[in-house]
């Protein structure tokens, strides 16, 4: 069986654990059937992984102990932020889940004008932010990443970045335009139907590299996978 992993906050990460969770008692006690002295590793989404053993084990609450570092790690030199234009709810949830298991670092969501408009509700981002939880339990990372509030278009291209990618299909291949020491690479995907002639004068003007992915015209989500997995993949 591949290893346990569940995600426990730095600030309530301690020598002796208590799991109240429903949700993680039941996965626990009635789907994994784990029993006293197995493993379980816990991460701070901040860079380390714990490895406990289950002292004991009761109806309400999972009993850890023997707490021991199990791996720490920086956070990675080229930080990959993906910009999205707000979407259907499931096209967002997947974009968010597969761009995490590809290495994004940070999520930005904006408004463009082909978008959604509507404000997201705080009910639907804290579920934003469950979904990358999972992602990176599930991928085995240990850094979870960060998503921001949502911004405007305008506002959004004129942010200082050392390298500002933008899918094109008539946009460069992709070697030319990295920067392999660039500490943040930001990567912005269009909303259905593209952005607006107006719109990619402007971010022209803000000095983005239109950046080719296929011959072929990809969807929204397609596109933000890919373009974070290549472009990860090519820093790595």
């Amino acid at each position: 069986m591949s290893k346990v992993r569940i995600y426990i906050p730095e600030e309530e990460t301690g020598v002796n654990l208590k799991i109240e969770d429903r949700k993680v008692l039941h996965k626990i006690k009635d789907v994994l059937a784990l029993k006293t002295s197995e493993k379980i590793y816990t991460f701070d989404g901040h860079g380390k992984e714990y490895v406990y053993e289950i002292e004991s084990i009761n109806r309400h609450c999972i009993s850890l102990t023997n707490r021991q570092l199990n791996r720490e790690s920086k956070e990675t030199k080229n930080k990959i932020v993906l910009a999205i234009p707000l979407l259907k709810e499931q096209k967002i949830e997947y974009i968010l889940e597969k761009a995490t298991e590809m290495g994004a670092a940070e999520f930005q969501p904006y408004v463009c004008e082909r978008s959604i408009r509507e404000k997201p509700s705080q009910g639907k981002t804290q579920r934003w932010a469950r979904i990358i939880e999972e992602a990176t339990r599930q991928s085995d990372r240990i850094w979870i990443p960060k998503i921001n509030e949502l911004a405007n278009f305008d506002e959004l291209i004129k942010k200082d970045f050392e390298v500002k990618l933008c899918a094109s299909i008539g946009g460069e291949y992709i070697q030319s335009a990295l920067i392999p020491d660039a500490e943040k690479i930001f990567l912005m995907v269009g909303p259905e139907g593209d952005f607006s002639p107006q719109e990619l004068v402007r971010m022209k003007t803000y000095g983005f590299t239109f950046m080719k992915l296929a011959e072929n015209i990809l969807r929204v989500e397609t596109a933000s996978i890919f373009m974070v997995g290549m472009v990860n993949y090519l820093l790595s």
